[in-house]
């Protein structure tokens, strides 16, 4: 096993390795790489879905899939994000990951971590970006610091509550799905958060779920998080993943944000298979 850094920013990838054949040695080393590095290129993996879940399942229980229509047959903790079309009908949910967030901050318990596997690249494009919140935290000025010491952010999960993010029109189910997702309740962190296995500081918000401040008018609210959200996606915080056939790449939500960068147009395809490993509440 072989780890190499792969940007400034963060991330590094993993070579030498079968996920099929971990042993717990080669396993923790893949944490401890996890934990310092926040994003993981595992290369040259040959996956199925029941591969991919028990690794996944190594650090954690899972998720559920709240898009439980486009999940893998039989393995409904595996979501396939996918642009391609059969019979007429998406194969996969066609908008995930359509702006900057952390995945699952909406929930009761946010994830730890996302685990996506590469089943098929597209021709050009399909890059994903990810933003470390460590770094943008210390990088803020000392006066915002204190200013969001103790201030929670308000995360929804339907973007109809958002004014800042649109839904795909690309998704033909889309309006419905978030319209029965405004049902769903508002979850409230802190903008701050420690990372629970490191004791580090980062950046918890994110433009995609982050709608307001607890307990703060709209106006003062949005001065705050618009200087946020510009300053969290400065260049030097952020790593651009471009993909590799077979390519596992798992981060860490507690501590990144991330995106799909697009670029590509069907009839060219991508396709990836999704699991996520629940975590716990912010602190």
């Amino acid at each position: 096993m072989e780890v190499r850094t792969l940007d400034a920013a963060m991330g590094a990838e993993i070579t030498g390795i079968d996920l099929r054949a971990l042993s717990d040695d080669t396993f923790e080393k893949i944490r401890d790489a996890f934990l310092t590095h926040q994003v993981i290129a595992i290369r040259d993996q040959v996956l199925s879905p029941a591969d991919q879940l028990a690794f996944s399942r190594r650090f954690g229980a899972l998720e559920d899939q709240l898009n439980a229509h486009y999940t893998v047959p039989d393995f409904p903790e595996v979501l396939v994000l996918s642009n391609d079309v059969k019979d007429g009908k998406p194969v996969g949910l066609i908008d995930g990951g359509d702006f900057w967030h952390s995945d699952s901050s909406h929930r009761p318990f946010p994830s730890m971590a996302t685990i996506l596997y590469a089943v098929k690249n597209p021709n050009e494009g399909g890059d994903t970006e990810f933003a470390n919140m460590h770094a943008a935290y210390e990088a803020l000025p000392a006066a915002m610091k204190t200013r969001i010491a103790t201030l929670k952010g308000i995360h929804a999960v339907s973007k109809l509550k958002n004014k800042r993010v649109t839904v795909s029109p690309r998704r033909p189910d889309g309006k419905d799905f978030y319209e029965r997702q405004k049902s769903l309740p508002d979850q409230i962190w802190p903008l701050v958060r420690t990372h629970p296995a490191t004791g580090r500081k980062t950046l918890y918000v994110s433009p995609r779920f982050t709608i307001g401040i607890e307990g703060m008018g709209e106006d003062e609210a949005d001065t705050i998080l618009d200087a946020l959200f510009a300053h969290q996606i400065r260049p030097e915080f952020v790593y651009r993943h471009r993909w590799r056939d077979r390519d596992l790449v798992m981060w860490d939500n507690r501590s990144v944000i991330h995106q799909a960068a697009g670029g590509y147009v069907y009839p060219d395809t991508r396709t990836m298979y999704r699991t996520v490993v629940a975590g716990d509440r912010p602190f």
